[in-house]
């Protein structure tokens, strides 16, 4: 989808999401596509944008698991904030995204869910749904299957291989340039360096919410990319309780951030 088409409306979007690691691939990969992407870390923000920007998006983007407005909440403030410069519900689409399923309520609310990692293909489906239907005010739903999560042990002596998923990564280069892929990769390590901050702060606390809060990020994040062994370090920790196992993930992940660092700095890209 290019947007190269005279006889359709072009689609821009509103990217939300206070991962910075999937702003980037995402914003990355649609303006790839050709399509305008303006982006905000968090609810506030996008809010601001939309009251101070004289072309509004079409479509937003938003994840519904973040600091401060999120979820229902913050669909119920677009629509108001859309509705204000006299924008109906149906001139525009609020899409879910998330890196676990999502409540009933979001779905009702929102006009489709994906479900993180996002696939390429799907988003594309979906925007090409929207911009086919942008007159009408039926609502397209579009869920990717959840990808189960299977524990794996790791340690110093992982090889790039299993640092990375081969296949994502293979993606990812088919579909942007090679500095690109290398800036995308350099932002996940410089983004999850400063995220293990606060997650060993977190535990350091006994801070379960947090905790999970911030694995919970790291989880989608990692998965955008293909950083399989972090994705599901961080997915054992959101789903944990147990404090005792707390340090062996926080150590997982540091593993994975220093194989990661080591391919960016060996240009193994």
């Amino acid at each position: 989808m290019d947007g190269s088409d005279p006889n359709r409306q072009p689609i821009k979007i509103l990217l939300i999401d206070d991962d910075a690691i999937s702003r980037e691939v995402l914003s990355t990969l649609l303006e790839l596509q050709g399509i305008p992407v303006d982006s905000a870390e968090d609810g506030a923000q996008a809010l601001d944008l939309l009251r101070q920007t004289s072309s509004l998006p079409q479509v937003v983007l938003m994840d519904t698991q973040m600091p401060g407005l999120s979820g229902v909440a913050l669909i119920e403030a677009l629509r108001a904030a859309f509705a204000a410069r006299g924008n109906a519900r149906s001139d525009i689409r609020i899409v879910a995204i998330s890196g676990s399923e999502v409540g009933e309520e979001v779905q009702r609310v929102s006009d489709g869910f994906l479900l993180k990692p996002i696939q390429l293909e799907d988003l594309t489906a979906l925007l090409e749904s929207f911009s086919s239907h942008m007159e009408s005010a039926a609502k397209t739903k579009t869920q990717a299957a959840p990808e189960r999560v299977e524990p794996e042990a790791m340690g110093p002596e992982m090889t790039a291989t299993e640092v990375i998923d081969p296949v994502v990564l293979g993606k990812l280069k088919a579909m942007m340039p090679a500095s690109a892929v290398q800036e995308v990769y350099a932002a996940v390590a410089s983004d999850l360096e400063t995220r293990l901050l606060t997650l060993t702060a977190a535990i350091d606390a006994g801070n379960t919410a947090e905790v999970k809060r911030i694995a919970h990020t790291i989880k989608g994040g990692c998965a955008m990319v293909g950083l399989s062994p972090a994705t599901q370090s961080a997915a054992r920790l959101e789903g944990s309780n147990t404090r005792g196992t707390w340090p062996k993930e926080l150590l997982q992940l540091h593993f994975a951030l220093g194989k990661l660092q080591s391919i960016l700095g060996d240009g193994l890209l």
